[in-house]
């Protein structure tokens, strides 16, 4: 079940209520703990696993379907059917404003399941460029 159709499905049960993902609208103002400011950002991309600490074997196929939910200068959250460790350093493609597409390596920070397949991840960019042409 590793495809973009069952995170769709996510993102209608999250519409009606029946599964729960985090926006930057839930934190409390004096929780809320980025550098920067998260901005929604829903796009469908991909993402590959590039590497992982330990001895885990990766059995993770490489371009897998990924929707991104917000984006900031920082990072991004995305919704993916791999449940992601933390500490992993994944390989985004995501789309550009002007259409073209753009690779982002980001560290897993965070991973939370969302519902049967799907997992909800926020991450850091590890990149030293800054994502400023999304939009």
């Amino acid at each position: 079940m590793h495809d973009i159709k069952a995170l769709r499905r996510v993102l209608e049960y999250n519409a009606e209520g029946a599964v729960e993902t985090t926006t930057s609208e839930q934190w409390p103002e004096e929780l809320e703990r980025r550098r920067w400011q998260r901005l929604s950002y829903r796009a469908e991309g991909t993402g590959t696993l590039v590497k992982r600490e330990g001895d885990v074997p990766v059995t993770l196929q490489p371009d897998f379907p990924i929707i991104a939910q917000d984006l900031s200068r920082g990072g991004t959250s995305f919704l993916a059917n791999y449940d992601l460790q933390l500490g992993d350093v994944v390989e985004l493609q995501m789309p550009n404003a002007d259409g073209s597409s753009r690779r982002l390596r980001i560290r897993v920070t965070r991973n939370r399941r969302v519902g049967l397949g799907a997992y909800e991840i926020g991450g850091e960019f590890t990149d030293a460029e800054e994502p400023d042409d999304f939009a």
